[in-house]
């Protein structure tokens, strides 16, 4: 056999090597479902193999509370000793810019987004937390006069993030926020700096214990252990049917007969129905985001139509919102609720038995619970209502 066959045959041994190695090792791991391309929340007590986000939206346990019982993972620094800092104690802030409706599996950690964030500083254990998406994260930390240093974070173990901390007094009351600066911090992207340090946080602390124990006291927004919703308005003599059907109306066997996108500046609506919405409404393709107490979107038309009704279409990240029929509000609740199918949320709200002329339809956000509500369109039928149930 002459030298260069037997070159020929290494070659050819050695790429079906190389290919057996893509095969069996490569493969599978590119092939591996979505969910775990987010880094994974490591703590002590995990037992769930969930990604952080995933797990807040299956489980009907409040997630802040459950976060209290996860403590770091000593990554590359060991766990700093268990004792209280001058900056123990929980907090939070209200983000007034935009929120993150969408859920996100690789949407970079600590990105600032609109809504409630949640800090605590426990005896040498960070924990944050983002209701809207149920991101968090937990990571140890040290106190050194007005240096704050943080470490042990999941979502970046190899890094120290430096920074200077101070209480200040609001309303003539003792350490009612904390400003917290960032020298130093490549975490994310440096985002978690920008997070720590782009508003003050707000502490949930009672301002004396007195205070505390009767719990009349002003709390900052995002303090509030289980946000109630606000009562319901006296109905007056309006007599109308309404029906929540579950699910996505498009997918239905009888559908409404005439749609209006909720975001008629994309898609200018039918001849004969006016849509229009908030100033502080999101644009979001042909869906209008409701971000605030009282945000709203409504469709108005006199055309003879025997029922209407609006879909409410998103992520797990949409909350409360009610509808209302020329003024009177016929139904309110947690649109993530309604229905829940492959990652999608909300229901189709139906109205009818009204009598003939004008009406509007109008839906806004609650606000209470600072989550957003996406509207997709508004639907109108002839006769009879729509019917669930899969097509054929």
């Amino acid at each position: 056999m002459g030298s260069k066959t037997r070159i020929l045959i290494l070659v050819l041994i050695s790429a079906a090597a190389i290919s057996l190695i893509i095969l069996f090792v490569l493969f599978p791991i590119l092939q591996t479902d979505e969910t775990t391309s987010q880094v994974e929340l490591v703590v002590a007590s995990q037992e769930s193999t969930q990604s952080p986000t995933i797990a807040a939206a299956s489980s009907n346990i409040n997630p802040w509370f459950e976060l209290q019982n996860k403590v770091p993972v000593p990554h590359t620094t060991p766990l700093p000793e268990s004792k209280w800092t001058p900056i123990d104690g929980t907090y939070a802030k209200l983000d007034p810019s935009l929120p993150q409706w969408w859920a996100c599996r690789r949407c970079a950690d600590y990105r600032p987004a609109g809504g409630i964030w949640k800090l605590r500083f426990d005896q040498g254990v960070m924990r944050i937390y983002y209701p809207i998406t149920g991101w968090r994260s937990v990571a140890s930390y040290t106190v050194s006069g007005d240096q704050l240093q943080i470490f042990n974070d999941p979502y970046c173990p190899q890094e120290v993030g430096i920074y200077r901390w101070k209480l200040e007094d609001e309303w003539n009351l003792p350490d009612r926020k904390i400003i917290i600066e960032v020298d130093e911090d490549p975490c994310s992207i440096n985002l978690r700096g920008e997070n720590f340090s782009n508003q003050a946080w707000y502490s949930c602390m009672p301002p004396n214990e007195m205070t505390g124990a009767s719990n009349h006291w002003h709390k900052p927004p995002g303090c509030e252990e289980n946000p109630i919703p606000p009562e319901a308005e006296p109905q007056t003599n309006l007599q109308v049917n309404v029906n929540v059907h579950p699910g996505y109306t498009r997918d239905f066997v009888v559908q409404p007969d005439v749609y209006a996108d909720a975001n008629s500046e994309e898609n200018p609506s039918p001849e004969g129905i006016n849509v229009t919405h908030s100033e502080e409404s999101i644009s979001y393709g042909l869906n209008r985001v409701l971000w605030g107490v009282g945000d709203w979107v409504q469709a108005s038309t006199d055309l003879p139509f025997e029922t209407m009704g609006v879909q409410i279409y998103g992520d797990h990240t949409i909350g409360w919102a009610r509808v209302l029929l020329d003024g009177e509000e016929v139904w309110r609740g947690d649109t993530a609720a309604i229905w829940s199918h492959l990652g999608r949320h909300g229901g189709y709200i139906e109205i009818s038995g009204y009598d003939p002329g004008r009406h509007t339809i109008r839906v806004e956000s609650m606000g209470f619970d600072y989550h957003p509500v996406t509207v997709a369109f508004f639907g109108f039928s002839e006769q009879g209502g729509i019917e669930m149930g899969e097509r054929q």
